[in-house]
């Protein structure tokens, strides 16, 4: 349905479900109708953009649709790449400095993907997403797509009013990707190796056989519960794990107290090393000897991966497409890495159930796991 609506050239608001409301799923089909927009622009001849708030995600898009496309461009921040493109992938800002200075892709344009765009309500960036929405000609047309907009019928009614257009909102509740939440303790030696889930087979909270006797939002785990846990899911063929901590120092102290853990194979070190030798090639050889260069090779070839936004740009890339191979089995990240990314990760680890907004702490909702996708994984899994 929503493809047939493509081709009449109407927008389409695509919200992607999750776990307690209408929504979808992050990797679910509707992803289908982004490229199904990109190539009725190439069968047009025309230019489509793909738009994200974050670099993580736009880089594994550009390696995705360059597989499928071929003619696909990079523009962000950190990275220029055949900007005279079909098909451009880029952060929002770009497009909005595109549209402030006239760029001339603006006008063969006809198609503006929008993954994330829940990011309109954002308290500093959801200005950006307004301007585009605003500025974009009337002759391009939009997919919007997000995981998070609860109030979507009333955006969506917003949009049409201010681009005058139909705009049609497509959604599902089921989620293709069964998930479960455990929690884990290992501070004993008879949880050292147990999963406690949290909720029951209807969704209410479950405390049954849980050794909730501390407050959790408070734990901080110490080596051995890190090892213990690494090991009771690696016995349950449950990795690659994303841990996500809320620090970026904490991201590479709770990697660094691993040790010399090892979660590799013989060949996959062997691979691990080959593609390092190959990216870092492309580094100065003074900055091959950087401190964070040394110490996340050295991780990278245990199959543990940091990712966060004082990582190098080149390294988190290497991080990305690592993991997506499959040879990054424990990666410790901030959240921006779980914002639409495609990754085969089968269980999501949080260190912590409050963070830090930039105002005030805040309990995470209990929607939060892995997205697995079709033909990623076959479940998924968060332990906090």
């Amino acid at each position: 349905y929503a493809i047939a609506l493509a081709r009449r050239h109407v927008t389409r608001w695509g919200p992607k479900p999750t776990l307690g409301g209408p929504k979808t799923h992050p990797h679910a089909p509707q992803i289908v109708v982004a490229e199904y927009a990109i190539a009725l622009a190439r069968r047009h001849m025309t230019r489509s953009i793909y738009t994200s708030p974050i670099k993580a995600l736009s880089n594994q898009k550009f390696r995705d649709f360059r597989e499928t496309f071929g003619d696909v461009g990079l523009l962000t921040g950190d990275v220029q790449l055949r900007p005279e493109a079909a098909c451009l992938v880029m952060t929002t800002e770009i497009l909005r400095s595109m549209l402030y200075n006239g760029s001339d892709a603006i006008r063969d344009l006809e198609w503006v993907i929008f993954d994330e765009v829940h990011y309109v309500n954002d308290d500093e960036r959801g200005v950006v997403w307004e301007e585009v929405l605003i500025l974009l000609p009337e002759h391009v047309k939009l997919v919007l797509l997000s995981a998070t907009v609860p109030n979507a019928l009333e955006f969506a009614q917003w949009v049409g009013r201010t681009k005058r257009r139909c705009v049609r909102v497509l959604s599902t509740p089921r989620r293709p990707v069964p998930l479960e939440h455990f929690l884990f303790t290992g501070n004993s030696s008879r949880t050292r190796h147990q999963l406690f889930p949290l909720l029951g087979p209807g969704g209410a909270f479950s405390t049954q056989g849980s050794p909730l006797t501390c407050p959790v939002a408070h734990l901080s785990p110490e080596r051995g519960v890190w090892l213990s846990l690494l090991e009771t899911l690696r016995e349950r063929e449950l990795l690659p794990a994303v841990t996500f901590t809320f620090s970026r120092g904490r991201c590479e102290d709770q990697a660094a107290a691993l040790g010399s853990l090892d979660l590799l194979s013989g060949a996959e070190r062997g691979s691990v090393r080959q593609f390092l030798t190959r990216c870092l090639a492309r580094l100065r050889g003074s900055d091959r000897r950087l401190p964070q260069v040394l110490q996340l090779s050295e991780l990278l070839q245990r199959g543990i991966g940091v990712h966060h936004g004082g990582v190098l740009p080149l390294l988190k890339e290497v991080v990305e497409m690592l993991f997506s191979q499959g040879l990054v089995k424990v990666l410790f990240a901030t959240e921006t890495f779980a914002m639409g990314v495609n990754m085969p990760a089968r269980t999501v680890v949080f260190d912590s159930i409050r963070k830090h907004d930039g105002n005030s702490f805040r309990d995470l909702l209990p929607g939060a796991g892995p997205g697995g996708g079709c033909g990623v994984t076959g479940d998924g899994r968060g332990a906090p």
